[in-house]
C-alpha cells in the first residue's frame, strides 16, 4: 500500500502544475497534467480503477457539457464580435468603455460558463479596441474582472460552481437567491473602484459593426436561458441531466432550422474543461482517507474557511480548491462561502482563475501585453475587498 506522504505529493504537484503553460521546451495543459495525475495515482495503487471511476461527478460533467455547447452554439451566430463593436462604438469613453466591458463580461458569465466566455470574447474585443485606437489594457482587465464577478451569481457561471450545485444538495433557486445579489455587491464596488482610475478621453466611434444573425442569436440566448429557467423550476430533476438534454436539444436544432452539423459545434468546445474535471475528481478521490483531508476538515466553516479558500485559491487555482475543500464543507452556508470567495479570489493573481489564463493567453497570441504586476495591482485590492464583503454578507 502506496504511503499517505507519497499520494498527497503527487496531488499537490499535479496541483501545483496546473498553473504553468509550459517548462522550459516543455508544453503544458491543465486538462492533461490534471488527467496524468489521475493515472499516476490509479497505477501508484491509492486509489482503485473502480473507485476513480464513482469518483468522477456525472452531474457536474453534464452540466458543463450542455454550457459548453450552448456557448459554443451562440458563437456561430456573430454574437460576441458585435457586441464587442456596439460596446466600443456606444461607450464614448475610455471610462465607459472599461465600465461597459465589466457589465457586459459580467452579465455574460452569470449565464453561461466563464472561461467559454472570456476565450470567445477576447480576441473579438481585442480587434475592436484595435480599431478605435484604444489601449486594450484597460478593457481586458475587465473582461478578467466581470467574467469571475459575474459567475458567482449562478451555478451556470463556472466550472467551481456547477461542481458546488451537484455536490451540496443546493436548488438553483437558492443558490442565486443568496449569491446573485453578492455578485451585485461586488460588481458596483469594482465598476466604482475602476471609475477612479480610467479618464474620460474620447475615443474613436467609427468601429465596424460586424454582421449578426438576430434570429439565430435570439433563439440560441433562448436554449440559454431556457435551460436555467428549467433548472430553476425543476429542483428534482438533476441540473447536468437538464442542461446536457438543452445542449442537444440546441444542436439538433442548429442542424435541422440552421443546417450546421452538431459535428462542427462539437469540434470547437472546449472538451478540455471535462477532461480537467475527470482529473481532478480522481486526484481528490485518492486523498480522501489521507491526513491531508483530515486537516482540511479542522478548518470548519466562516472565517477560518473563508480564508483558507482564499489562499488556497491563489496557491492551486480555484478549481482543484474547491473539489479539495469540498470534503470539509457540511452546511449551505459553507457552500455559499466555497462559492463566493473562491471565484472573487480568482482576481487576486493569474493563478487563480483559468480565466484570468486565458485571457492573458489569447492577448499574447495578439500581441498585447498584459502585465502581470499590473493586472495584480488592480485585481487583488478588487479580490480583497470583494472577498470580505462576502464573507461578511454571508456570516453577519
Amino acid at each position: 500500500m502506496v504511503s499517505d506522504a507519497i499520494v498527497i505529493s503527487v496531488v499537490l504537484a499535479a496541483f501545483g502544475l496546473l498553473f504553468f503553460r509550459q517548462i522550459r521546451v516543455y508544453p503544458l495543459t491543465r486538462s492533461i497534467t490534471a488527467a496524468t495525475g489521475a493515472v499516476v495515482v490509479v497505477a501508484l495503487g491509492a486509489i482503485s480503477p473502480e473507485e476513480a471511476l464513482r469518483s468522477i461527478d456525472s452531474e457536474t460533467i453534464l452540466l458543463l457539457f450542455g454550457m459548453l455547447a450552448h456557448v459554443e452554439a451562440l458563437s456561430r451566430s456573430g454574437f460576441y464580435p458585435w457586441a464587442a463593436a456596439q460596446l466600443v462604438r456606444r461607450t464614448g469613453t475610455v471610462r465607459r468603455l472599461v465600465i461597459g466591458t465589466l457589465w457586459l463580461a459580467a452579465i455574460l458569465s452569470a449565464l453561461a460558463l466563464n472561461d467559454a466566455i472570456v476565450l470567445l470574447m477576447t480576441p473579438v474585443l481585442i480587434q475592436a479596441v484595435r480599431d478605435a485606437e484604444v489601449n486594450a489594457t484597460g478593457p481586458l482587465v475587465a473582461v478578467i474582472l466581470g467574467a469571475n464577478i459575474g459567475s458567482v451569481a449562478t451555478p451556470l457561471g463556472n466550472p467551481q460552481n456547477a461542481y458546488i450545485l451537484s455536490q451540496s444538495g443546493l436548488t438553483t433557486l437558492e443558490f442565486v437567491s443568496v449569491l446573485g445579489p453578492i455578485a451585485g455587491v461586488s460588481l458596483v464596488v469594482t465598476t466604482a473602484m475602476l471609475a477612479v482610475q480610467h479618464n474620460g478621453t474620447p475615443i474613436k466611434s467609427t468601429v465596424s459593426v460586424p454582421d449578426i444573425d438576430r434570429q439565430w442569436a435570439i433563439s440560441s440566448g433562448t436554449f440559454l436561458i431556457g435551460t436555467f429557467v428549467l433548472m430553476a423550476a425543476l429542483p428534482t430533476v438533476p441540473a447536468g441531466i437538464i442542461a446536457a438534454g438543452m445542449g442537444i436539444c440546441h444542436l439538433a436544432w442548429l442542424q435541422l432550422f440552421r443546417r450546421l452539423p452538431g459535428e462542427e459545434v462539437l469540434a470547437e468546445m472546449d472538451w478540455g474543461i471535462l477532461v480537467l474535471f475527470v482529473g481532478l475528481f480522481v486526484l481528490v478521490g485518492s486523498v480522501g482517507d489521507t491526513v491531508l483531508v483530515e486537516t482540511l476538515r479542522q478548518v470548519g466553516s466562516g472565517l477560518g474557511l473563508a480564508g483558507v479558500t482564499f489562499v488556497l485559491s491563489n496557491l492551486v487555482s480555484n478549481v482543484p480548491a474547491v473539489v479539495l475543500l469540498s470534503t470539509a464543507v457540511s452546511d449551505p452556508t459553507g457552500w455559499y462561502l466555497l462559492a463566493a470567495v473562491s471565484t472573487l479570489a480568482g482576481n487576486a493573481t493569474p493563478i487563480a482563475s483559468a480565466a484570468t489564463l486565458i485571457v492573458l493567453d489569447q492577448a499574447s497570441r495578439r500581441g498585447v501585453d498584459l502585465s502581470v504586476v499590473h493586472l495584480i495591482r488592480v485585481g487583488l485590492p478588487v479580490a480583497i475587498v470583494t472577498s470580505v464583503l462576502a464573507t461578511v454578507i454571508l456570516l453577519v
